[in-house]
């Protein structure tokens, strides 16, 4: 049997990295192997090796990559839309849920599922147990029945296919944006109003992208690194950058959002940046009668003050948590980058041009994350 390497997690650490080989397995009768074509790293990877998200361990991570089908099981036919699938189409996952648990059976919320399944992150035994390929660090990844998968879209670059997942994440932050709509007139979310994203690393830019596909005008981006800031405006088409440096106190900051909106301060405000102040800053940017939607934190990251009455009482405002997402938002995630293409929207600049092409190198790349510094994502790419 053939043996590929994969980057194992074997405890919690940078330091902790080591390639292995394990045995390429052959796919179960429900199951299909995907190679991987590239991968990105994510804010969760980061979370993980710090010991913020609870995993099993040894674990081969990345969970934002896409790839062609390589091998089959006889009763695979489909994808999660049921279109046809064979060995060669690109395929990339979607979150798997049990189907049993309170949340799968009593709500429309299943990516609160008690033991969701997504490759990279959860729903498989430590990578020293069969199949081993349980993430995108590494040749292949095995995809079991209980993770759906989605062909891509013909006519996207890899450096567009690459960022299906963060899409899939960010449909899901639009949906709670939308979801505050009602049917009182000058309620909820609309296209005339002012969006105030912050954050535009990748997972932000993606939301500025999916905000213009659904037809936000006027969208203000926030981010402390210029390159960042430029980037958005110049290729992906929001209408105004703050640089977050440039305002010295939170006050400097809420000036800054009022002067661009009439004084009154933003309709809807995402955080982005998974650090625990620009919750706090998000309430004080919003309008009264505004909508808040906090998405940045995935994990534990400590705590801010905020005023019962001063930011939310008195401004009955309006503020919506997210968490993960449910395999159909990539259905609307991927019809978002078609979209996104044909506007001429160049969201495949999000990823970085220099790949890492070698598993080694990879923890050198989550260290160039982690610190804040890069102007995109960056990804491994075999």
């Amino acid at each position: 049997m053939a043996k590929e390497s994969a980057l194992v997690l074997s405890a919690l650490g940078h330091e902790n990295f080591e390639v292995k080989e394990y045995p390429v397995p052959e796919p179960a009768d429900d199951a299909i192997l995907v190679k991987v074509a590239m991968c990105g790293i994510c804010g969760t990877d980061v979370h993980i090796v710090s010991g913020a998200c609870p995993i099993l361990l040894p674990f081969v991570l990345g969970h934002e990559w896409y790839g062609p089908v390589v091998a089959m099981g006889k009763k695979v036919k489909a994808d999660f839309q049921s279109a046809p699938v064979k060995v060669g189409d690109l395929v990339t996952p979607a979150l798997g849920k049990c189907g049993k648990c309170w949340w799968c059976r009593n709500t429309a919320r299943d990516q609160l599922c008690e033991v969701m399944a997504f490759p990279g992150v959860c729903g498989y035994e430590e990578c020293n147990i069969w199949p081993h390929f349980v993430g995108g660090w590494g040749p292949y990844v095995y995809l079991p029945a209980s993770v759906p998968f989605y062909k891509i879209p013909a006519g996207m670059t890899p450096d567009e296919m690459v960022l299906a997942e963060p899409f899939d994440v960010m449909t899901r932050v639009w949906e709670r944006c939308v979801s505050a709509s009602c049917t009182i007139v000058g309620e909820g979310v609309d296209i005339t109003q002012t969006m105030v994203i912050q954050g535009q690393g990748p997972i932000g830019s993606c939301l500025s992208v999916i905000a213009r596909v659904h037809g936000m005008g006027n969208i203000i981006v926030i981010d402390p690194i210029q390159a960042r800031v430029d980037k958005s405006l110049k290729l992906l088409g929001t209408k105004h950058g703050i640089n977050r440096k440039d305002c010295k106190t939170v006050e400097a900051l809420v000036d800054a959002v009022k002067d661009l909106t009439g004084g009154r301060g933003a309709d809807l405000v995402v955080e982005c940046t998974g650090e625990p102040p620009a919750f706090g800053e998000a309430l004080k940017m919003v309008r009264r009668g505004g909508t808040v939607v906090e998405m940045g934190h995935f994990s534990d990251t400590g705590t801010v003050a905020v005023n019962p009455h001063v930011d939310f009482c008195h401004k009955d405002v309006q503020v919506f948590g997210m968490w993960a997402h449910t395999a159909r938002d990539m259905k609307v995630a991927l019809e978002t980058m078609v979209r996104a293409k044909a506007m001429g929207i160049k969201f495949g600049d999000i990823v970085l041009p220099e790949k890492i092409r070698s598993l080694d190198k990879i923890p050198e790349g989550m260290k160039k994350h982690e610190a804040h510094e890069l102007p995109g994502k960056i990804c491994y790419m075999p």
